[in-house]
């Protein structure tokens, strides 16, 4: 074996919550994973002789052959994962989640495996806390983390599906020390980070299921995920709509209006109908007027609809 290290593109593949699995399932889950970066490394021209791949019980870490553009792993490699995981987890209970890290640098092979600074740091970004949580908060089942150097040398340039305005930086710790990363989240035209105004409420298209986001995954009974102290303001209690589809207040039978609504203000509102819901998530900007129940609907000349 050649003594030296070698530039190549590192990745570092963790799966969400592993530790909450049983042994079976954490076999599924593992062959889940092999099934889904072995058909994406082949759609994007990986052979088995161009990767080098190392098991991490809970995913894997890899040195993609240098002849392999980076590109094509942040491009065509993680299009494939995110489409291919995204089918799989439609029929699963229990959504698969991946946090990816990427990253190019020297990085040495040895009898045992892979060594080097390059390698500790694309573990290091799979691994953050920022990578957990932006994972959580999504509502999607898949981010990539890539480094700082890695973006300014390949992401801002773009690429075949690599778009850079996808991608947001953020400061983060490591042990080594604070570095910059950049997240993208497929699925999200720019990630939330936390901090961001808003962070943990889900996009209005995210899928449902355990750990898929909704009530499911952690929503409250309006179906909206809680935010956390992770970034943004927690809500206060204020005025929602009751399951039975009328009005819950803890002071006032009134909504906000006025000045105190603003034309700023928000609320999530969760309608249901009968047996079906007429609509799961809407956001409505003030100043906003909502009818009482305790009233008759009245139609626009002032008389009593129905009448």
């Amino acid at each position: 074996m050649a003594d030296g290290a070698v530039y190549k593109t590192l990745m570092s593949v963790d799966a969400r919550g592993s530790g909450t699995y049983l042994n079976g399932a954490k076999r599924r889950m593992r062959a889940q994973i092999y099934d889904l970066a072995h058909a994406s490394f082949a759609a994007c021209g990986v052979a088995r002789t161009m990767l080098h791949l190392e098991d991490r019980g809970d995913g894997f870490i890899a040195a993609v052959d240098s002849r392999i553009p980076p590109v094509q792993i942040l491009g065509t490699w993680l299009t494939e994962m995110h489409q291919r995981q995204r089918v799989q987890n439609e029929d699963l209970a229990r959504r698969l989640g991946l946090r990816v890290g990427v990253h190019v640098g020297p990085v040495e092979h040895d009898d045992e495996g892979l060594s080097g600074e390059a390698m500790d740091l694309v573990c290091r970004l799979a691994d953050s806390s920022v990578a957990r949580t932006v994972l959580e908060h999504s509502g999607r089942d898949l981010v990539c983390v890539v480094s700082e150097s890695l973006h300014h040398e390949v992401v801002r340039h773009g690429g075949r599906f690599v778009e850079p305005g996808s991608y947001r930086s953020a400061r983060i710790t490591l042990k080594e020390g604070p570095v910059t990363a950049w997240f993208h989240v497929p699925g999200e035209p720019r990630p939330e980070l936390p901090g961001d105004e808003g962070f943990g409420v889900l996009p209005t298209d995210a899928p449902m299921g355990g750990h898929g986001g909704g009530a499911a995954a952690g929503g409250d009974a309006e179906g909206r995920r809680k935010r956390t102290d992770t970034g943004g303001a927690t809500p206060s209690a204020g005025v929602r709509p009751s399951a039975d589809g009328g009005r819950r207040t803890r002071e006032s039978d009134d909504w906000p209006a006025g000045e105190e609504a603003g034309p700023g203000a928000r609320w999530d509102i969760h309608v249901t109908g009968g047996t079906s819901v007429a609509q799961d998530r809407a956001v409505f900007h003030g100043p906003v007027s909502f009818g009482g129940t305790d009233r008759p609907a009245r139609d626009d000349d002032g008389s009593e609809e129905g009448r």
